[in-house]
């Protein structure tokens, strides 16, 4: 389960995560629309993720992940491959939106129901091997397409990408993905039933809305991913300038490898250390790697904010699932994480088209940075305001 888990991370933030900033610098080279219109479009992606998030949860909830995990191979792989064949603006923002509507079945709204089923004990182990798999991603599929495009161009660069996600992943929807059969497979795991939570809320929308730690967590989550995702998908047309476009593409790879430590890390401490605490030190590591960026001059400080801010690229994925978990419990955790999930794609489809936008009225990405350094801070205040669960 958890090496399947992998592959899905690999796809969905090779693609659908770190993909983006490939999407907007391609795209605007051969195409030449400009950056803000490309950002709107990648925010149109995160937009129509939040209803699929809403309907992801509740169809893992009730079915299992095996139909959601299909129907994101299929949608995922068949976008990409269509982007490439896009040669108009209005295609790109339906196809971006296709694309949003497959990413919480491929991401870690499919991965965390996967995996919660099956562990409790060890699941901050559990999502730190799935998730490494975004790390991989990331290090290697943006450099790749970049190589791909330079060789065969853009369209069979993303062909191939786009093939690939279906050939590997729907077999291991149909054939490996499912839910335990009996308690004996999950044996040592289980420290409470299933049902019993810290404040048994119930497993509706509505209970959730109503608790306050689910607000906390929700809140806190949406300013810390927004941050990051406006600094991702942007992380590549910012660098080139400087680093041109395959230094850009290696600061990428390398925000993406030192996610890999920052998780295991995050894995090992999440039973030492109360959440809260771990959660406010990722916020605060990505918004000064952030700030390193904004302000270091030269090549050396440039690659040591993307690593910086690499830290804490993967904990910022897992927090939420462990946060959720730890203060509801499995029972009903698609509907949890679902519900938290749409409104963190919500916040992170406005700081993707906030952050673009910022760029093309000041020419730069220096006020669009600093304001993801801000988000950081407030989301510090906000998780360290109350324990979740307390």
């Amino acid at each position: 389960m958890t090496a399947a888990c992998f592959v899905m991370a690999f796809f969905a933030w090779g693609v659908g995560f770190y993909g983006h900033g490939f999407f907007i610098a391609a795209l605007r080279a051969e195409r030449g629309w400009p950056t803000g219109t490309l950002s709107a479009a990648v925010a149109s992606f995160w937009f129509v993720a939040v209803p699929a998030a809403l309907l992801a949860g509740r169809l893992l909830d009730r079915h299992g992940p095996r139909w959601v995990v299909l129907y994101g191979a299929l949608a995922m792989g068949g976008g990409a491959i269509l982007v490439g064949q896009a040669t108009q603006i209005w295609q790109i923002f339906v196809l971006f939106m296709f694309m949003g509507s497959a990413y919480p079945a491929l991401a870690t709204a499919a991965i965390s129901a996967s995996l919660v089923p099956w562990f409790e004990r060890r699941l901050g182990l559990a999502l730190g091997l799935a998730l490494t798999g975004a790390s991989a991603g990331g290090m290697l599929l943006p450099p790749l397409l970049v190589q791909l495009t330079a060789v065969l161009g853009f369209a069979a660069a993303l062909a191939c990408v786009g093939g690939a996600i279906m050939v590997l992943v729907v077999p291991l929807a149909l054939f490996v993905l499912r839910r335990p059969r009996h308690e004996a497979e999950t044996a040592g795991e289980r420290e409470r039933p299933a049902a019993q939570t810290d404040e048994n809320p119930g497993t509706s929308i509505g209970d959730f809305l109503a608790a306050p730690a689910f607000w906390r967590i929700a809140a806190a989550s949406t300013l810390s991913l927004a941050a990051q995702v406006g600094f991702l998908m942007h992380q590549l047309p910012s660098l080139e300038a400087a680093l041109g476009l395959s230094g850009a593409a290696f600061a990428v790879s390398l925000t993406a490898g030192s996610a890999v430590a920052g998780r295991f890390v995050l894995g090992g401490l999440s039973h030492r250390v109360p959440l809260p605490i771990l959660a406010s030190g990722c916020y605060l590591l990505q918004g000064a790697g952030i700030a390193l960026l904004l302000l270091g001059q030269g090549t050396a400080s440039l690659y040591a904010g993307a690593a910086l801010a690499g830290l804490s690229v993967g904990c910022i994925v897992m927090l939420p699932p462990l946060l959720l978990n730890q203060a509801f419990g499995a029972d009903g955790y698609g509907t949890a994480y679902g519900l938290t999930n749409a409104i963190m794609f919500l916040g992170a489809s406005m700081a993707t088209a906030t952050t673009g936008a910022l760029h093309d009225m000041s020419g730069n990405f220096q006020i669009s940075f600093a304001c993801l350094v801000l988000m950081h801070l407030a989301a510090v205040a906000i998780i360290l305001w109350r324990r979740p669960g307390a």
